[in-house]
């Protein structure tokens, strides 16, 4: 049963993400992913498929199982921090 509603979540989420790249779904990508991996003209055609996915797998996940998404969320962040505030210590050493 949980899986039939991860996947009707998945479909509705990527369903509206790929109806709606043009317009605001597509802006807000545009706007808050980092820029490495940001949508230009390049990768425009790859783009409008694969980030309504990611969004509908995040989103089904984030409904079917919340609490364990959140504290993966937490962890990556922590360790991002962590990543960051060592990086900057051994940057301040060398020079």
């Amino acid at each position: 049963m949980w899986t039939l509603i991860w996947i009707v979540v998945f479909l509705v989420v990527a369903g509206f993400g790929y109806k709606s790249w043009d317009g605001s779904f597509g802006e807000q990508v545009k706007k808050y992913v980092p820029e490495p991996i940001k949508p230009d003209e390049t990768t425009a055609a790859t783009d409008r498929y694969l980030w309504p996915i990611v969004a509908g797998i995040l989103v089904a996940t984030l409904v079917i199982h919340p609490i364990s998404t959140i504290i993966t969320l937490v962890l990556i962040a922590v360790i991002a921090f962590l990543v960051k505030w060592l990086l900057g210590v051994v940057l301040s050493k060398l020079h």
